[in-house]
């Protein structure tokens, strides 16, 4: 029996014992779905738990549909083992399928002929849909044997629309940053096409098999550069199995906010240095006007009663001096309103010492509009979005809570008109705000009258993390104090100062994957080096660098090496392993802009990435998209034949062929020819830079 013979007929194996696994699993859902829902909270948690589990695992199992097995592994002492999206086991429990993030199939991406790890031999099996189409052996035992490069054929293949995973492809140093451990700051720095984001995603997966019972609770969080970037990648862990995953960009770390709109280069670098945290710290100091006399309040029946300058100093002395905003707000309350009762008390000739003559009239004073104004005004709730609103559009707000911090026109920088839409760098200081503020839980009457805190307390709801009625992301993405399991950010040269901060408080376990090359940083107040992104991780970062480029060519490379330097940036160490064809120098009219990208395209195979300036976006994609259906712009460009995109919403995606129309107004549009270098290397095939000139020549 050939090898492609012997390998359908364990495939078609593996595929008998993967339905048989789904099909039980179905059920088992099915059953407790028909359970009826009674039983004590730990019943009820323990129930959605195993839930969770099986959904997990019925996940992993129907999306192991789409190609099941791709390799095996010989050893040296005989025991073959194969290797697949997913563990499966036939009736005895003999373990059949290795799963690709199993320990034990390390050796299928690691082993070399210096290192065989164990091994004597590693078979690739291709497939197409269920049929195997054919192998590729390797011979691990001889040193001159020429090894396989199956990243490099893969990224030759045209390009699909949307990342897909590489688990069959991934190359040894790959690996070994995908199953580094878990309770680390992991960066990985590198050149464009090098690999980094698909490593990202992959050692998500691979920690959430590896660490499911921590992180099936907390989740794993993604942030990416762009609501683009997000949908290119959107369908890489689903097919992977992995569901409990959320996906963000810097503009969507506030809950309820979610913002593409980038500010001025001016504003940005104001809203994202952590001289805004100060600021926004005096803010909300400011809503404490707790006065330094005495306070008489007149009540509804005509008497009045006084709180004196001392009892408001008793009460702020009892505010805790690391609780928040709202929280320190209602130990203040509590204590002024006692104030207030024994001051009514004696007033009326009774025992102010007595708890049920305080208590009474402590029911009483909280009735009173007029306690309620006087007291709401000594420490007056905001939430943080007007807290934010008005230091962006009030100028004397702005200036008592900047003053000493920005100058004049750092200040006049961020400030803006009443109604403006939030941008990208809002969402870390509205977080910021919220992190100051903490939550606010509006107090009822009726908590006075049953002798509970005047301010209600919050009390968590023990099922709130485990509603059937919604998945784990749709809980952790609804709640800002939620902390991930483990966080990736890719792109991360792209996030301020702020947004680091912001991040920092959804990884209070410092588990992370960093991925990015910070010489690529447009961000006005984006971090220079490691050290300054990532202080607060203190030691437990580990660095990891990938220079060899697996998506473009030598071509490509050199030519935005050549851009990028010329513009005054430094380019990172990049080792192409593929050749391809020259970059192509093109002319042409706004009107004509179409049929010369059309012209070009229908003479290759792939998809097309047509890059704008920032400065004439929104007319040149009214234009192309008016001409020809093909170009796709706005939330449809990721799923068009031809995207046409700005350069900051490339970041990360890949196109076969890149025309970077006007390439010198994206040139200057980011310091240092930044933005010209990312539309340069989204190419995998080829590269066309294309001038757009008043007319052409006759």
């Amino acid at each position: 029996m050939d090898a492609v013979a012997q390998e359908q007929e364990f495939v078609d194996d593996a595929y008998s014992l993967l339905e048989a696994q789904i099909r039980h699993l179905s059920e088992r859902m099915e059953s407790i779905a028909r359970a009826p829902s009674t039983g004590t909270p730990q019943d009820l948690l323990e129930r959605q738990a195993l839930h969770d589990s099986l959904a997990q695992q019925l996940a992993s199992a129907t999306a192991a549909r789409n190609r099941l097995c791709f390799g095996r592994i010989d050893h040296a002492d005989g025991l073959v083992q194969h290797i697949g999206r997913v563990g499966l086991r036939d009736e005895t429990g003999e373990p059949v399928l290795l799963d690709w993030r199993a320990p034990s199939a390390a050796g299928f991406y690691q082993a070399t002929t210096v290192d065989p790890m164990g091994l004597v031999s590693r078979r690739r099996i291709i497939t197409r849909d269920r049929t195997v189409t054919h192998t590729e052996d390797e011979d691990l035992s001889d040193p001159t044997a020429i090894a396989v490069d199956a990243a490099a054929e893969s990224i030759a293949a045209p390009r699909q629309g949307r990342m897909g995973d590489i688990i069959a492809t991934i190359a040894a140093d790959q690996d070994r940053i995908v199953r580094s451990p878990l309770n680390r700051v992991t960066v990985v720095q590198g050149g464009p096409g090098t690999g980094k984001t698909v490593v990202a995603l992959h050692r998500a997966a691979w920690l959430l098999y590896t660490h499911r019972d921590r992180l099936a609770r907390d989740g794993v969080l993604v942030v990416g550069p762009s609501h683009a970037f997000l949908r290119y990648i959107d369908q890489v862990l689903p097919s992977l199995g992995e569901t409990d995953v959320v996906l963000l960009t810097p503009g969507d770390l506030y809950p309820g906010v979610s913002a593409d709109l980038p500010d001025s280069a001016a504003a940005a670098a104001v809203k994202g240095d952590l001289v805004m945290a100060k600021v926004i710290a005096r803010a909300v100091r400011a809503r404490v006007r707790v006065p330094a006399h005495d306070v008489a309040i007149r009540l509804d029946d005509g008497s009045t009663v006084t709180i004196t300058a001392g009892q408001l100093a008793d009460a702020r002395k009892g505010v805790p001096r690391n609780g928040t905003f709202h929280g320190n707000r209602e130990p203040f309350l509590k204590r002024a309103l006692d104030h207030l009762a024994r001051n009514r008390a004696a007033q009326r000739g009774e025992d102010p010492s007595d708890p049920d003559i305080r208590l009474s009239h402590l029911q009483d004073l909280v009735e009173e509009p007029a306690v309620r104004r006087v007291l709401n005004l000594m420490w007056l709730p905001i939430t943080p979005e007007r807290l934010i609103t008005l230091l962006l559009t009030d100028a004397p707000t702005l200036a008592r809570a900047a003053d000493g911090l920005l100058s004049p026109a750092q200040q006049s920088a961020i400030l803006r008109a009443p109604g403006s839409p939030w941008t990208i760098d809002d969402a870390p200081l509205l977080d910021e705000a919220a992190d100051r503020l903490g939550e606010f839980i509006r107090p009822s009457a009726a908590a006075a009258r049953e002798h509970t805190d005047y301010a209600e307390l919050h009390v968590e709801d023990p099922l709130a993390r485990h509603r059937p009625t919604s998945t784990l992301a749709e809980r952790a993405v609804a709640d800002r104090d939620w902390v991930y399991g483990h966080v990736v950010v890719d792109e991360a040269q792209e996030l301020s100062r702020m947004a680091w901060r912001a991040l920092a408080r959804r990884c209070s376990r410092r588990s992370m994957t960093i991925v990015g090359d910070l010489q690529q940083t447009t961000h006005p107040a984006g971090a220079r080096d490691w050290n300054e992104a990532l202080s607060w991780a203190g030691d437990h970062v580990d660095l990891h660098t990938l220079t060899v480029t697996y998506r473009i060519t030598e071509q490509t490379a050199d030519t935005a090496t050549e851009l990028l330097t010329a513009a005054g940036g430094d380019a990172p160490i990049l080792h192409p392993i593929r050749q391809g064809a020259p970059t192509e120098l093109l002319a042409t009219t706004r009107t004509l802009l179409a049929e010369t990208i059309l012209d070009r395209v229908e003479q290759e195979a792939g998809r097309v990435g047509v890059i704008v300036p920032d400065s004439t976006a929104a007319d040149l994609m009214a234009l192309l998209g008016d001409q020809d259906p093909r170009f796709g712009i706005g939330d449809d460009a990721i799923d068009a034949p031809i995207a046409v995109l700005t350069a900051r919403d490339t970041k990360g995606l890949e196109f076969d062929h890149v025309f970077v129309v006007d390439p010198d107004a994206i040139t200057r549009q980011a310091a240092r020819g930044a933005d010209v270098y990312v539309a340069c290397t989204r190419a995998t095939q080829t590269l066309h830079l294309v001038d757009l000139e008043e007319s052409l020549p006759t």
